[in-house]
């Protein structure tokens, strides 16, 4: 078939792409942004969806184009972004395959139209209700929890997953996760066998199972054990998703709490009675991921940059607090003394005070970390030459600054660059 694919660059989009190549469709493929070429075969085209709810966009489906996939979508708070994107360009997007006579597969999420108080279903229920009403021959296909390598919660489970004892927002809400493998399979099936009249279908893993649950089989994964989980406090987690509103958080927000509360649940068979697809057991998917490195990787490097950050910030107000007259003695052991030796105090901890304001703003933290590592270099070079005898300090606090050059190296070298 000769098929358009929205959004095909986002987790789902990606995976999607893959299989649809692999299967030997035609295909055009859509992104915000120019791509590169890729697979061999696939034209690229710029979409945007947001923009295409605005104002009209110089965007035209192929006259003999077979089915219009919509995999695009957004994980934000912003109701006014979200309806833009899911809901009024996705019904400009409908309407030019409506035009074309052409079919729509839409990829939706369960729980929209359920749960009217949580922005991003809201966008995508009207997207979904919107498409079901126009007489075009569609397909909304309604996703469990999807997990695979590059999703972003999938993310943030893999990041969870190494700690063994963990607070967690609900340890009573149900769920059927699903591997991304078993939707693009999921949609390969209905191209094969699209059902002969518009219908919302759910796609769910046929295991029902809580978040500590599913934490648990990504351990196990992993070849750890089963770790301990506790219900964090309704009036922190209040708080912490307010918060998580106001300074755009992705992973704790209102909408994700209230998701995270809420059951997940559908009939497997039903998606199966249409064109005779189950999806595996989560477990006979987890072999490529997670990986207990990347993982550890992942839990490990923002607790190891919040210590670095309060190291740094910590040194700036010791040295002209607390520290300041033994600072000056170590000036003078260098002799250095006077309005030069307080000045080199001062000059350090703003110093130090900047390299660690820096760690904490993504554009700087590159530049920051590599300043780190030439400015700890330099001290324990100066150090060695001109005060030896701090070597052999019972505390190795000289020593200690190799621990932090590795250290520092290692977050330089795990920085995704932009």
């Amino acid at each position: 078939m000769k098929v358009v694919l929205v959004g095909a660059t986002g987790f789902v989009g990606r995976h999607l792409l893959a299989a649809l190549h692999a299967a030997g469709h035609q295909l055009i493929a859509t992104s915000r942004y120019p791509q590169p070429r890729g697979l061999p075969g696939v034209e690229w085209r710029q979409l945007d969806l947001a923009r295409l709810g605005r104002e009209p966009q110089p965007f035209v489906l192929p006259a003999d184009t077979d089915v219009l996939i919509n995999a695009a979508g957004l994980l934000s708070t912003d109701a006014r972004v979200l309806t833009l994107t899911q809901d009024l360009g996705t019904r400009a997007l409908f309407d030019l395959a409506q035009a074309r006579g052409v079919r729509v597969l839409q990829i939706s999420a369960l729980g929209a139209g359920t749960q009217p108080h949580v922005p991003f279903l809201a966008s995508k229920a009207a997207a979904d209700d919107y498409l079901l009403r126009s007489g075009i021959a569609a397909v909304v296909l309604r996703p469990s929890l999807v997990l695979g390598a590059g999703g972003a919660s999938s993310g943030w489970l893999a990041k969870m997953s190494p700690w063994p004892l963990l607070g967690l927002l609900s340890t009573k809400a149900q769920m059927q996760p699903l591997h991304v493998e078993d939707l693009s399979a999921a949609v390969l099936a209905l191209l094969r066998q699209w059902p002969q009249q518009s219908m919302v279908l759910p796609l769910v893993g046929p295991e029902r199972m809580t978040m500590a649950q599913l934490l648990d089989r990504l351990r196990a994964a992993q070849g750890w054990a089963p770790a301990r989980y506790f219900q964090l406090p309704s009036i922190l987690l209040r708080l912490a998703a307010g918060a998580g509103d106001h300074l755009g958080w992705r992973a704790l927000n209102r909408q994700s709490l209230a998701m995270a509360r809420s059951d997940n649940l559908a009939d497997p068979e039903v998606l199966a009675l249409v064109c005779g697809y189950h999806a595996a057991p989560l477990a006979a998917r987890l072999q490529d991921w997670p990986q207990a490195a990347q993982s550890t990787q992942l839990a490990l490097r923002p607790l190891l940059l919040a210590v670095m950050v309060l190291i740094w910030l910590g040194t700036a107000l010791v040295c002209i607090g607390p520290g300041y007259d033994w600072g000056l003695r170590i000036m003078a052991e260098a002799g250095v003394q006077g309005v030069w030796a307080a000045l080199a105090v001062i000059a350090g901890s703003l110093c130090d005070a900047v390299l660690g304001v820096g760690l904490l703003l993504r554009r700087w933290r590159r530049r920051a970390l590599q300043a780190q590592l030439l400015l700890m270099f330099g001290y324990t070079l100066i150090i060695s030459l001109i005060l030896p005898h701090f070597w052999f300090d019972p505390y190795a606090a000289v020593a200690k600054n190799l621990v932090l050059m590795v250290a520092t190296l290692w977050l330089l070298w795990t920085e995704p660059r932009r």
